[in-house]
């Protein structure tokens, strides 16, 4: 019987502060950082992160990792990062494993940085996919692992476009470095198909790369053709685009350069 009280208590006091609910503190501190209201924003967010909302405990780990409505503070921001991480919000976990990583208000492990890489990364989150890569190519937190950061960078590679150009450029390296890395043979064996897949792909991102970026690639693209026979060249393109899950959307405009 007593458990049961305790239970449902715990159950009020999550949904209920100070007669708000977690939800509505939550809410109220977001619009108030929506307009650099920092001093509002800052005991809200406190209220909400000690209720135990993983998104405002995030949120107040950013105020005392940038100093916005409390003082500096980065161990102070690891604390809420890693309970916001613990309850599975994949920017905390990015977060956490960075200070892990540098050591931001905090000793430098690099076990710890990979093990909350690898928590953000199957959420499918592109920047902590890409640091994966990076971590089994490096062996950093971990062994290096070609095999792994094969599966990372494919991982990547094929993610959904996005409209953030800071996180549609870490899905475009991967799809480059995927291509030349068949290409060269440098890690693995050189593969013309695989290449030429990956140099397809990559064509999906224009926006995100320069003209001159734009240039090679159609160069390389045409050197590529030279060594396929037509049906071999419609059936790659078919290859990348179920790679990707859905139709080429650049491949009339593989040959253009856009400005």
């Amino acid at each position: 019987m007593k458990q049961t009280i305790l239970v449902a208590l715990l159950l009020f006091i999550g949904k209920v502060c100070c007669g708000q609910s977690l939800a509505e503190l939550n809410r109220l501190s977001k619009n108030a950082l929506a307009v650099n209201d920092f001093a509002k924003a800052a005991p809200l967010l406190q209220k909400a992160a000690e209720g135990g909302l993983a998104e405002a405990q995030y949120n107040y780990g950013v105020c005392y990792l940038l100093g916005n409505g409390v003082p500096k503070d980065d161990k102070i921001a690891n604390d809420w990062f890693l309970k916001a991480a613990k309850q599975g919000w994949v920017d905390a976990q990015f977060k956490i494993a960075y200070s892990y990583g540098v050591g931001r208000g905090c000793e430098k492990d690099e076990t710890q940085a990979f093990f909350w890489l690898q928590k953000c990364a199957r959420q499918n989150d592109p920047e902590c996919m890409f640091q994966l890569v990076g971590a089994y190519m490096q062996g950093m937190g971990t062994e290096k692992n070609r095999d792994s950061m094969l599966v990372w960078a494919t991982r990547l590679g094929s993610h959904a476009e996005v409209e953030n150009l800071e996180t549609s450029g870490v899905i475009t390296s991967a799809r480059k470095n995927l291509a030349e890395l068949y290409l060269t043979g440098n890690m693995v064996l050189p593969d013309t198909a695989k290449s030429y897949i990956w140099f397809v792909i990559y064509n999906e991102s224009k926006r995100d790369q320069s003209t001159s970026n734009q240039q090679n690639s159609i160069d390389t693209i045409k050197q590529l053709e030279q060594k396929l026979s037509k049906d071999e060249i419609a059936k790659l393109r078919k290859d990348a685009a179920r790679q990707l899950g859905h139709p080429l959307k650049n491949l009339n405009q593989l040959f253009t350069v856009e400005m």
